[in-house]
């Protein structure tokens, strides 16, 4: 498959040097197509002919489409019996909504349209392109100059392949030249009558592989498309020099007629190779047919010799695994020696060159990885011989087909590579490999002294604890202030970009054997480890021999228990907490359907056991993602089941479209609530020409007393920051919106402090923002009356609250400041690739805190400590399920996806009581000097 896989690069590289080479040597094309018709862009067709004598098996073929910035998907799979007469059509019709309006039948179906300016190919059961058509440069799919787009006008016009002399559709790998407009179009299924087609003879591309002085011998195949007349066929073969000549040695000169005997369809004839000793690159001659004799047409006259050097070479590791993931060697035999055993696995080990012989670029890896198949032979410290072919498995260079011989054991192993604080870097203009932060690495030892766990296991497979996402640096995978890693900076904006935490890579545990399998572990975990760093489906990873938990974290992780002169108030977005009733514009759970009753119930009754167990039950808890008062009440009738406590429940409905709103949970056994009500709920803004609320989910003001302390709390949930980064109208319109939602609030902070200055003030919730700008808007920042223009796109000119607010979160450890996970695609950079199905490219867990408490002057003064509680960010993804199932507190595990916190105020209840009065009366005398 190797050689198939060179074989198939070389021809393509050569085929654009010789124009009369036709694209593919199949007889079967793409003839007529559409992509818009009468009825629209749906009204589509493909249409296949079969220009053989044979019949062909389109089991498993594809037709595949693209748009025109080269994205790709298949549009129909033929199902197993599926064929194609020879000189006959099948035609492929879109059945969607508007589609195929024509009157000639179609045999198979599909439903996804294509772009006007994009572009279609046919692709066999193994993935290999048979045919291609292009209408704009940027499709992925185009043969030469690809077509010009018939535009968005709805009209029966499309393109058709031109039908040469011998009635053969015309393929000379040029688009261009071999489709012409048709208007009507003319379209052809598998009942329209079949062509009579004339004899025709054609050449196919041939290889030969060289691995040694031996000559070898190159075989050419000449077919006909049907038997040979009476009389016979020939026709006239000669070969010309290319990159490979015959002045060179590379191969003997071949001068000859090829026959065919009546009856027969198939001849052959050989060139031969020479053989050579040293290794080269590979070289191409071609070879021409003229002058066919008894009545047939050549129809593909040229053919390419494709001769592949396979002669091993003698190389370093550092000379085979080069600078670039792809190595300079791939698909040469090799030969390395002297190497010693750094690592084993069930199907391989890894190989490293000793530290006297390691070269001294510091772009190069030094080890590599050797696949046996099966459990090798070699232990760590094995000095070995290796006899192998260079393979690249997802771009990750080993050895494969090995011949290992072990020389000596109980090697010293090699020094490894120290991963620290600078090493990978966390700077992506400095990357540790020049154009990556891991490539050169790759197969090598390396040791880690202050690793961190920074995500729970996902699961793979059939493993329900499988790779982690780690650090060297000890620290989380935090977001941090910047404007979003490849986003270019706003104009008149004086940001930085946000690095994207470039040294951020996977762990794979168990490949090594260095834990057992399905170990589960919690992010948060620091640990140390030596191992090698691999590279899997398009992503690093880190895969240990040996490791050692030096700090396990705990699943959940509770806050810690309310001080007795403290009054405890908290936040937590509950994820969708929904009833079973559809009665929204859009469904409550974002989801096809709402949860069944049973669902409800459960998801109840882990939300109580997060409150009660992890945030140990705060005397006011903000909920943010509630449809109605209903469910809240419910929450509040568990935890008073659950635990000793009184919890009354206060929701007011907004204007989200799913129903979803905020609230609060209040303890009455500690708290006495003087009022509730929202803020700005009718305040309307220019949706983009329409009249809209601001607030889909207005903010809720408390106003309530405990331990003789009056205070205020208000609960947020602006608009999410989906499309905040992306550079579309939708994008605008958002952060407009948001710019809109956080003046509005601040509008309404500065008229509660104006009008008690010495009252206690926080506003809680999920702001949908960092605690810092975004390069966009800076909610928080505007709320908090901290908003600095040169740092947002969207100006305000002057902070509307003063004094302004403290974020609480500027108290907590920094390793500790998260409330949300987000992984971030990057794409294929940095090494990163987009591998097998799941299209990966470089995906960063991310955790970043969109959880607020800011606080006014005076709740300031009172401030004791905030903490957020730990069940649903740092677990693995088996652990979240499984908790659903648990009788005690750990069916808190999962019950949301953010982390609540809580603050504590100092409240001790005679001063409280007496600070309270003063700050009516203080409150009093403000009112009357107003008036």
């Amino acid at each position: 498959m190797l050689f198939k896989h060179r074989q198939r690069a070389l021809v393509a590289a050569l085929v654009g040097l010789f124009a009369s080479v036709a694209a593919q040597a199949t007889d079967l094309s793409i003839s007529q197509f559409r992509v818009r018709g009468p009825a629209g862009g749906n009204d589509e067709f493909v249409e296949l002919f079969n220009a053989g004598s044979t019949a062909v098996d389109l089991s498993g073929y594809k037709l595949n489409a693209s748009n025109a910035s080269g994205t790709t998907g298949t549009r129909l799979t033929f199902a197993a019996g599926s064929s194609i007469a020879p000189g006959c059509h099948v035609l492929l019709t879109n059945s969607a909504s508007g589609g195929y309006s024509g009157a000639v039948a179609g045999d198979f179906k599909y439903s996804t349209g294509v772009t006007d300016d994009g572009g279609l190919a046919l692709l066999d059961a193994g993935g290999t392109l048979v045919d291609q058509v292009g209408l704009s440069t940027g499709s992925a799919y185009k043969a030469g100059t690809p077509l010009a787009s018939l535009g968005s006008t709805n009209a029966d016009k499309g393109y058709s392949r031109i039908i040469n002399s011998a009635g053969f559709p015309q393929n000379t790998g040029d688009n261009s030249a071999d489709f012409v407009v048709v208007t009507p179009t003319t379209p052809h299924n598998a009942a329209s009558e079949c062509a009579v087609m004339a004899p025709a003879v054609s050449i196919a591309d041939a290889t030969a592989t060289v691995h040694g002085a031996t000559d070898v011998t190159m075989a050419f195949t000449v077919s006909l498309n049907q038997p040979a007349p009476a009389g016979g066929v020939s026709v006239h073969a000669v070969t010309q020099d290319d990159t490979a000549t015959v002045a060179h040695g590379d191969y003997i000169a071949a001068d000859t007629t090829v026959n065919f005997a009546e009856g027969e369809k198939q001849a052959t004839f050989n060139v031969t190779v020479h053989g050579r000793s040293t290794g080269t690159s590979d070289k191409a001659f071609t070879v021409h047919l003229s002058d066919a004799i008894g009545g047939v047409t050549i129809t593909r006259d040229t053919a390419i010799g494709a001769i592949l050097y396979d002669i091993p070479v003698a190389a370093e590791i550092w000379q085979i695994q080069g600078r670039e993931q792809a190595s300079p060697l791939l698909g040469k035999s090799v030969m390395t020696r002297g190497n010693i055993v750094t690592a084993v696995g069930p199907a391989g080990f890894n190989m490293q060159t000793p530290d006297k012989r390691a070269d001294d670029d510091k772009l190069t890896s030094n080890g590599i990885y050797v696949f046996t198949g099966s459990k090798p032979a070699v232990a760590m410290g094995d000095v070995v011989d290796v006899d192998a072919v260079v393979d690249s498995y997802y771009n990750l260079t080993e050895l494969k087909s090995p011949t290992v011989t072990v020389t000596a054991h109980n090697a010293r192993l090699p020094a490894p590579v120290v991963f620290d604080q600078k090493t990978p870097s966390s700077n992506p203009d400095t990357l540790s490999c020049g154009a990556t932060n891991f490539q050169c690495f790759v197969g090598m030892r390396v040791r880690i002294d202050n690793g961190m766990i920074n995500t729970g296991n996902k699961r793979f497979s059939t493993q329900p604890y499988a790779e982690v996402s780690i650090t060297a640096n000890g620290k989380r995978s935090l977001r941090l202030p910047g404007v979003r890693y490849s986003v270019p900076v706003p104009e008149g904006v004086e940001l930085p970009n946000w690095s994207g935490n470039p040294e951020v890579f996977k762990m794979n545990t168990a490949d090594f054997g260095a834990v057992p399998v399905n170990t589960p572990y919690v992010a948060g975990t620091t640990f140390r480890a030596e191992g090698v760093i691999s590279y899997d489906f398009g992503a690093y990873t880190f895969i240990p021999t040996s490791i050692t938990i030096k700090q396990a974290a705990p699943l959940p992780r509770a806050v810690s228990a309310t001080p007795s002169q403290a009054v405890r108030i908290g936040a937590l977005n509950t994820e969708r907490f929904c009833d079973s009733e559809f009665n929204t514009t859009f469904t409550c759970s974002g989801d096809s359907t709402e949860p069944t009753p049973d669902q409800v119930v459960l998801k109840t009754q882990r939300l109580s056991a997060y409150i009660g167990s992890v945030l140990k039950l705060p005397d006011v808890l903000s909920v943010e993602e509630v449809k109605s008062l209903t469910v809240l009440e419910g929450l509040a009738r568990q935890l008073g089941d659950d635990y000793p406590a009184k919890y009354q429940a206060y929701l007011v409905p907004g204007h989200d479209p799913s129903g979803i709103n905020v609230g609060f949970l209040v303890r009455t056994d500690r708290v006495q609530v003087l009022s509730v009500r929202q803020l700005a709920a009718d305040e309307t803004w220019n949706d983009n020409g329409s009249t809209a609320f601001v607030h889909d989910h207005p903010p809720l003001l408390l106003t309530a007393q405990s331990r003789g302390m009056r205070f205020q709390v208000i609960s947020v949930h602006p608009k999410a920051r989906t499309n905040v980064d992306k550079d579309n109208a939708t994008a605008v319109r958002d952060r407009q919106k948001r710019f809109e939602q956080a003046k509005s609030l601040a509008v309404q902070v500065q008229k509660l402090q104006q009008a008690h200055p010495l009252m206690p003030l926080l506003v809680v919730g999920d702001f949908n923002a960092y605690q810092f700008s975004d390069g966009w808007v800076d909610v928080v920042g505007l709320i908090s009356g901290r908003y600095k223009d040169s740092e947002n796109q969207l100006k305000l000119g002057n902070n509307i609250v003063r004094p302004a607010l403290w974020n609480a979160v500027e108290s907590v450890p920094e390793n500790d400041r998260y409330s949300f996970l987000f992984t971030e695609n990057f794409g294929e950079i940095q090494g990163y690739t987009k591998a097998g199905s799941g299209n990966t490219g470089r995906s960063v867990p991310t955790v970043q805190v969109l959880d607020h408490a800011l606080l006014n002057w005076a709740a300031s003064l009172r401030f004791m400590k905030m903490q957020y509680g730990r069940a649903d960010l740092d677990a693995p993804a088996q652990t979240l399920d499984d908790a659903a199932r648990a009788t005690d507190w750990t069916k808190a595990i999962g019950a949301s996806d953010h982390d609540g916190f809580v603050v504590d105020l100092f409240a001790p209840s005679l001063q409280g009581h007496q600070s309270n009065q003063n700050d009516q009366g203080q409150n009093h005398q403000g009112q009357n000097q107003q008036h």
